[in-house]
């Protein structure tokens, strides 16, 4: 499995605060929880994920933003 983390600045279609996107890639099987922390604290509102998606090779990927 692989992760990387971006910072998505804002745009006109989209204003506001920068934000993160994480993607995870390649993972089996496709049952995962991906969470995100500031310090102690889980960060929840405004958390937006797409459905886990199939490679098409037994693998899967997961954007959270």
């Amino acid at each position: 499995p692989s992760l990387s983390i971006s910072l998505v600045p804002p745009s006109s279609s989209q204003p506001g605060p920068s934000r993160l996107l994480c993607s995870v890639m390649d993972f089996y099987p496709a049952a995962i929880q991906v969470r995100s922390f500031q310090g102690q604290q889980e960060l929840s509102e405004h958390v937006v994920a797409t459905y886990v998606v199939p490679n098409g090779d037994w693998t899967y990927q997961l954007l959270v933003l």
